[in-house]
C-alpha cells in the first residue's frame, strides 16, 4: 500500500514556481498602490471622484464570495453531511443535502452523484483502510491539494486521505447505481472528498 503521509501538499519546482509568481503578483499590486499615491499633494482640492470610488469599494465586498464555513475534522465527523454545503452540491450537480448513518466507526454521510453512491466518513482508523485497500487496485491520486490512496475493488472505489493525523483518515466509499458505468466511481468519489476538505481548518 503506498505511504500516507500526513499532508502531502504538491511541493517541488511547480510549487516553487507558483510561489514565485503569486509573490511576483504581490510585489506588483503593491507597488502600484504605491505609485497612486505619488500625487498625494493635490487633495486640498475637493473632488468627485472620491466619493465614486468610495461607494465602488463600498459594493466590491458584496460581490466577493463567501468563503466555505470552516469545521474541526472532529466536528465534521460527527456530522458528515456539513462537509457539502449548498454551494459544493450544486456544483457537483447533487440535490439534497444528504443522509447521515451510522457505521462501525462512526457518522458517515450519503448523497447521489451523477449515478454514483458515495458515502463519507471522517475518521477512518488506517486499519480499515489497510483492509479496504489490501485486494483492490490500488494507486495514490490527487485530491484538492493533498495526496489519496485510491483502491478499486469489484465496482467499488475506496479513497482515504489524512490531514493531520495519518491513524484518523478521512475516506469515501463509492457504488456505481447498476447499469450505470464504472468510470466514474472513482471521480464521484474524489469530487466529495475535495469539496469536503475545503471546509476542515
Amino acid at each position: 500500500m503506498p505511504r500516507l503521509d500526513r499532508d502531502q501538499r504538491p511541493r517541488g519546482g511547480r510549487s516553487r514556481r507558483k510561489a514565485g509568481l503569486v509573490l511576483a503578483a504581490a510585489v506588483s499590486l503593491l507597488s502600484a498602490g504605491c505609485s497612486s499615491e505619488q500625487p498625494a499633494p493635490r487633495q486640498s482640492s475637493p473632488s468627485p471622484t472620491p466619493s465614486s470610488s468610495a461607494s465602488a469599494s463600498a459594493s466590491a465586498p458584496t460581490s466577493a464570495p463567501a468563503q466555505p464555513i470552516k469545521y474541526t475534522q472532529k466536528q465534521l465527523a460527527a456530522r458528515p453531511c456539513l462537509a457539502l454545503d449548498e454551494r459544493d452540491r450544486a456544483a457537483l450537480g447533487i440535490s439534497g443535502p444528504g443522509e447521515q448513518s451510522s457505521g462501525k466507526h462512526g457518522a458517515q454521510c450519503a448523497w447521489k452523484l451523477g449515478g454514483q453512491y458515495v458515502s463519507l466518513a471522517l475518521d477512518l482508523p488506517l486499519s480499515y483502510a489497510k483492509t479496504m485497500t489490501k485486494n483492490g487496485r490500488v494507486s495514490q491520486v490527487p485530491v484538492g491539494q493533498h495526496k489519496a490512496i485510491q483502491s478499486e475493488f469489484q465496482r467499488i472505489c475506496f479513497i482515504f486521505v489524512a490531514v493531520d493525523d495519518v491513524n484518523r483518515l478521512i475516506g469515501t466509499t463509492t457504488i456505481p447505481d447498476r447499469g450505470v458505468s464504472q468510470d466514474g466511481t472513482c471521480p464521484a468519489g474524489a469530487s466529495v472528498a475535495a469539496a469536503a476538505l475545503t471546509h476542515i481548518r
